[in-house]
């Protein structure tokens, strides 16, 4: 007699114990599709409340972006370097407090989703290799 166990019969806390091993990409990309317990474990675990998709190509972001619950996400991290498009491509999240954003270069799009979750933003991040230079003038009125 031949006992087989497949992923479906693994008890919820190996589940969480496999999803901790992992970036919240490949969580959201591995397993939201899988099955409805999964992606209820998922929600219900809060895998969608802190996300970063930095790694994520384009193809794999247009396809998450669909399945996520944009309502739940309160922190996001960008990497821009990696995926240059994102900022732009991100709609609005209500529950947005907390932004990470590395390698930004295009000022543009970061002023248009800033200004969209200025009411809900409490946390900022912005890791930048531009260099920032204060330009003054002073009229001498003598």
């Amino acid at each position: 007699m031949t006992f087989s166990t497949t992923f479906d019969d693994l008890p919820d806390l190996i589940l969480i114990e496999i999803f901790s091993y992992l970036s919240s990409f490949d969580t959201l990309w591995g397993f939201t599709h899988l099955n409805q317990h999964i992606a209820s474990l998922l929600v219900e675990r809060k895998y969608f409340r802190c996300v970063n998709l930095s790694s994520a190509h384009y193809f794999q972001f247009n396809k998450i972006i669909q399945v996520i619950s944009l309502n739940n996400i309160e922190s996001l991290s960008i990497d821009v370097n990696a995926s240059p498009l994102q900022l732009s491509c991100w709609p609005y999240m209500p529950r947005l407090s907390t932004l990470r954003l590395k390698g930004v270069r295009e000022y543009n799009d970061l002023i248009i989703f800033l200004l969209l979750h200025a009411v809900t933003l409490t946390h900022l991040t912005i890791h930048s290799r531009l260099e920032f230079k204060s330009v003054s003038k002073f009229r001498n009125n003598l």
